[in-house]
Parts: C-alpha cells; sequence; structure tokens
C-alpha cells in the first residue's frame, strides 16, 4: 500500500493510485507483465525518474518501473554513439560521454533527474538542442518488445525482414499510412511544416515520411509514443559534440523591435541558444546580489 501510495504522482499534478507496482529485471519479466496485463486486461504504465509534468508516468493500472535494474550502458565509435538502457539517467550519460567531449542532444531541463527512457518516450528537446538533436533526430537504432512478447532492433540486420513475417498487419497498417500521406499534398505538407518546429503532439508522423522501411518507421514512431505501441528496452543515440569553451553574455537593446531584429545573426553566428527577457522580466532581478546590470 506505501508503494502504491507513494508512486501515485509524477511531477505533474495528477494523482492516481496504481493496483499494483512491479520492478521487472529483464525482458523475460516484462513479457510476463504484458501477459498478465492482456489475460486480465489491466492496463500497464512504465516509469523511470517520473520527472513528467503531463501525468504520463502515474496509471490506475499497474505501475512498471524501470530503473534500478535497466542502467547498462556501451559508449561506441569514441563517443559518437553510445548504447542506453531506459533507467539511465540524463546527466549520468552526459558524464559517461564528458571526456569524449560529447554529450546527448536531448537537454530538458529535468535532465540531471529525468531518465532515458522517460527522455525518449516523450521526444525531449531542451533549451540548447532545438529540433535538430532532439531524441528523435539523435536515434540511431532502438531495441523494443510488442505486447506479443517479440522483440526487435533497428540496429540488427535481418530484423526488418523478421518484423515483415511476424507482425504482417503492424508491417501493412505502417505501409498504408504512408501511401495515404505519399498522395495526400495537403497533409503531407501540413506534416512537414509541423514538424520543422518543436511539436511532441502525438505520435511522430515525420516517420512516415522520412524513412520507408517499415521497421525504422515504427522505431521513430516510439520516440514520442509515451510508452505505448511497445517497450523500449534500449536506444542508442548518435551524440553531438560538447564545446570544451562556452561563454553566456548579457546585451541590452532599447527596446525589444531592436532585440528581436539580431535573433537572425545571433543564430547565423552559432549562437545555441538565446533567450529574450523583456522589461518587466529584466526588472525582477535588481533586487537579486550582484544583479548582471544596472537598472
Amino acid at each position: 500500500w506505501i508503494d502504491r501510495l507513494s508512486y501515485s504522482r509524477d511531477a505533474s499534478v495528477y494523482r492516481m493510485v496504481p493496483e499494483a507496482v512491479a520492478r521487472p529485471r529483464n525482458n523475460k519479466e516484462i513479457e510476463i507483465l504484458f501477459d498478465y496485463s492482456r489475460n486480465n486486461k489491466i492496463p500497464i504504465t512504465f516509469r523511470t525518474a517520473g520527472t513528467s509534468l503531463s501525468g504520463q508516468s502515474v496509471t490506475n493500472g499497474i505501475l512498471v518501473e524501470i530503473k534500478d535494474y535497466w542502467n547498462r550502458f556501451k559508449v561506441f565509435d569514441e563517443g559518437r554513439k553510445i548504447m542506453l538502457q531506459p533507467g539511465v539517467n540524463g546527466g549520468t550519460a552526459n558524464k559517461i560521454l564528458a571526456r569524449y567531449h560529447r554529450k546527448i542532444g536531448p537537454d530538458p531541463a529535468s535532465l540531471n533527474a529525468a531518465c532515458i527512457g522517460g527522455i525518449v518516450s516523450n521526444n525531449s528537446s531542451g533549451m540548447v538542442c532545438g529540433t535538430e538533436y532532439n531524441s528523435y533526430n539523435t536515434l540511431d537504432s532502438i531495441r523494443f518488445m510488442l505486447s506479443n512478447g517479440h522483440v526487435y532492433d533497428s540496429g540488427v540486420k535481418g530484423d526488418s525482414e523478421k518484423f515483415k513475417y511476424n507482425e504482417p498487419k503492424i508491417f501493412k497498417v505502417l505501409l498504408d499510412i504512408k501511401e495515404t500521406i505519399l498522395n495526400n499534398k495537403s497533409l503531407y505538407n501540413k506534416i512537414i511544416n509541423k514538424y520543422r518546429i518543436k511539436n511532441t503532439i502525438g505520435y511522430s508522423m515525420n516517420s512516415f515520411i522520412d524513412y520507408s522501411d517499415p521497421l525504422d518507421i515504427f522505431s521513430h514512431l516510439l520516440v514520442g509514443s509515451e510508452g505505448t505501441l511497445a517497450f523500449i528496452s534500449s536506444v542508442t543515440l548518435n551524440t553531438i559534440s560538447d564545446f570544451e569553451h562556452k561563454a553566456t553574455g548579457l546585451i541590452i537593446y532599447n527596446n525589444s523591435r531592436s532585440a528581436c531584429n539580431f535573433v537572425t545573426d545571433f543564430k547565423d553566428s552559432g549562437a545555441t541558444a538565446i533567450e529574450f527577457l523583456d522589461d518587466r522580466s529584466l526588472k525582477t532581478a535588481v533586487n537579486i546580489h550582484k544583479p548582471p546590470y544596472n537598472s
């Protein structure tokens, strides 16, 4: 009962008391949970750190904590790629990569608390990574288990054919959706435009445009799927450079229009993050010890 109450909340405002809390140690135990869920018609929800602000990691079904037994990692190609299980903390991943002057692309505000399972399942981005280096665009491969217990790895040669043979219905539906999108110019352009900007609403429909192989499409649909479709047992991410020397500057303009006129110039110069503060925001800082400017 104490476990159930303690896991009835995450970082969001929602509260749901789970029927049970499970802590599986391996894929076999995940498969057993899937079978139990299906046979008893009880939903299961996967949870790593529980830093979600939208309630994705609370449930009134079975809450499955994926943390203590799911924290393995492996670095490849001098840090250019890293395999991570869902229980690895985002900040820990960057500490592992620090010796190579690399880091993972996503940089959510909760990076030092959030785990890879949640980061990928929510297609987390952050202040700096934008859309270019979010979970979707830095995914190299993903290993997952469907609710029928079948395991696939998009990075393993031959798994695409295995996916086609073992999951014919899913395979066909993916191709049908892709064909529908490609044959509908308005829908195609809408998807292109929607995913040029930050967009984590619903499934990553851009995967139907970006990829042709159904296994690759499905793998990228898992990014941002919020724990639906399949259980993610590990991901391999392409990492990005973590510059050894960084600088932060504060520039004061006479008005908002003047400040906004320089945004493109800053972006073209290589700035990784640009934050706009209006007059009222700036005035909130004048009372702090050693403010960065004079009012």
